[in-house]
Order: C-alpha cells, then sequence, then structure tokens
C-alpha cells in the first residue's frame, strides 16, 4: 500500500527526462563524502544505459525506509496498535520538495542514520547488546563517509546510549570503535593499494549555513503541512507519555531529539536547495504517524491525508518546479 502510494505521488520524478539539466535525479555536491563519489563513478555507467537509475534507486530507498521505519515502530510496540501511518507519513513529506526525491549523500546517510536507530534501539532489552552497540557505531562510521557532517549525529548515539543503558565505559567505547572501524578498513586499502596521499580527503572542512534561495507560496504552504501534523504528533507525545512504558516513551524522546539532530546537521555544508534537508524525513515521519495515530479528533487525519495529497498534485500540476 505505501509502496502504491509512493509510486502514485512520485510519478514526476520517476520519469524525469534524463537530457534536463539537474534532473537526472542525482544531487552532486564537492562538499560530499568521498565514498559517495566513488559510488557515483561506479553507478555513472548504469545511468548512462538507463536515465532513470538514480530516480528510481532514490525511489526505492525512500520506500526502503518508509518500510524499515513501520516494521520497527510496530515491532517495537512503540504504538498502541500495528499500522502503517509512519510509512505513508514519509511518502508524503518527501513529496513537496523535489531534492528529497533525488539520489543524495545526504539521502543515503538518513537511511544508515534509521539503521543506526534500530540498532542502539534494540540494545536496551537484549542481553547480548554489544553486537547491537558496533552495529550503530559502524553505521554512523559508515555514514560520514557518505556525508562528513554525519559525524555529529555521533553524539545523538551516545546520547541514546546513555539514555536506554546503565553507564558502562566500554559500551561507550564499542561504539566509539564501531565509529572507526569503516576507517580502519579504508586506511589499510588506501595503504596496500598505494594510494596513501588520497587520505587527506578524510579531512574537508565543514562550514555552517543556510542557502534556500527565494521559496514561492507553495513551499510555504508545504511548510505548513510539514510542521502542523508534526506538533499535533508532539502534542500527542506530550500528553500520553505518562501512560507509556517506560522503554517507549525513551523510544519517542530519541525520535524527538533524532529530529533536532537532524535539523541541526542540515545547517552544516549546506549548498544550495533542501538537499540537507533529506535527513528530517524519518523523525518528521514518526512523529506525523503517531499524531494520526492518537488524535481525538477522528476526522484529522482523513482531512490531513487527502489536504496533503492534493496539495502534492497541485504542485506537481502548476509544474511549480519545472
Amino acid at each position: 500500500m505505501i509502496f502504491i502510494l509512493g509510486v502514485l505521488l512520485k510519478l514526476p520524478w520517476l520519469l524525469l527526462p534524463a537530457a534536463q539539466e539537474g534532473r537526472r535525479g542525482v544531487v552532486v555536491r564537492p562538499q560530499d563524502g568521498f565514498l559517495y563519489d566513488r559510488l557515483l563513478q561506479l553507478l555513472d555507467p548504469v545511468a548512462a544505459v538507463f536515465p532513470s537509475f538514480f530516480c528510481i534507486a532514490a525511489f526505492l530507498l525512500l520506500f526502503w525506509q518508509a518500510y524499515l521505519l513501520t516494521n520497527f515502530i510496530n515491532n517495537q510496540r512503540l504504538v498502541t496498535r500495528s499500522n502503517y501511518l509512519p510509512g505513508m507519513a514519509l511518502m508524503l513529506i518527501s513529496s513537496f520538495i523535489p531534492e528529497f526525491n533525488y539520489w543524495s549523500a545526504p539521502l543515503i546517510a538518513s537511511f544508515l542514520f534509521l539503521l543506526s536507530f534500530v540498532f542502539i534501539y534494540k540494545a536496551h532489552s537484549h542481553p547480548n547488546a554489544k553486537g547491537f552497540i558496533f552495529n550503530c557505531g559502524m553505521v554512523l562510521g559508515g555514514a560520514t563517509m557518505f556525508f562528513q557532517p554525519a559525524v555529529f549525529f555521533v553524539a545523538w548515539g551516545l546520547l541514546a546510549l546513555g539514555m536506554l543503558r546503565p553507564f558502562r565505559i566500554n559500551e561507550w567505547l564499542l561504539l566509539l570503535f564501531g565509529v572507526a572501524t569503516p576507517y580502519y578498513f579504508y586506511l589499510i586499502y588506501l595503504f596496500l593499494s598505494d594510494q596513501w596521499p588520497m587520505v587527506y580527503q578524510l579531512l574537508e572542512p565543514f562550514s555552517f549555513g543556510i542557502h534556500l534561495g527565494k521559496q514561492s507560496l507553495w513551499f510555504a504552504g508545504a511548510l505548513f503541512l510539514t510542521i502542523l501534523p508534526l506538533l499535533a504528533g508532539i502534542y500527542a507525545i506530550n500528553l500520553l507519555s505518562g501512560k507509556m512504558l517506560i522503554q517507549v516513551r525513551k523510544g519517542w524522546i530519541l525520535f524527538l531529539m533524532y529530529f533536532v539532530a537532524a535539523v541541526g546537521i542540515s545547517f552544516v555544508n549546506p549548498g544550495p536547495g533542501f538537499t540537507n534537508w533529506v535527513l528530517i524525513l524519518v523523525p518528521c515521519a514518526a512523529v506525523h504517524g503517531f499524531g494520526y495515530l492518537s488524535s481525538d479528533v477522528k476526522w484529522y487525519p482523513l482531512v490531513a491525508f487527502w489536504l496533503t495529497v492534493g496539495y502534492i498534485i497541485s504542485i506537481e500540476l502548476s509544474g511549480i518546479f519545472s
């Protein structure tokens, strides 16, 4: 159901003609990570044969995130009953902005952030949590190789570990060793292949700012339809937190911390447009879904859904992003 909804909403981006400048479905920026550059070199021959390759790959990665997020929330019982609302919300809010539907380094980092969330949360009740903690760190380390500002998300990983488990210095060190592991193997590769000078690519400087340019009223409407359900979800979490099991409450607090961290990282090495803001999709969709499910106003989810779908279709028909 989520897949079909995503296909219907994202047809304009899936069918982008490769000949249009900047519209072949991939974002390439100087500030992207070195591993992302190498991945593009590997995939460019495929995209030369199949012009829509990056558009389809970006959609599949978004759908995979929607599927994992929905499964995680349902399986960990963060809601009172199983539902598909988080995945639906992710497909909806990712359809507002064209950059959210392009293959980009932040999109890959967003997927890896979600994996790190799954690993660290599962560690809270597992009798042998060291594997989950190490995997969380290793995934975060991999994310920094695709999108270097992701290094700031390591602080979220440490905070999450401190919130979910009693303080043990060996577990904190294990998380940091996991972060360093991808770099350890990459340095070995550079040494054995006689490419050691490329190690300086690991030392890219950071810049902070925002470069969104002049936006239309369409963007203001998209912002309203994103922020209003987000506030409704935060209100629902706060209202029901006293009735939640402690681990469920911690899970939603971590989602809110995830959102704050993603917003902060979006200002690092921003570049033009909204590419970095794809990082907010997962926590935003999770909170949206909780707000839809927990609303006492029964007509709110239905009206919000159809209003959002209608707005997305209006944006696409108007050609505002063409």
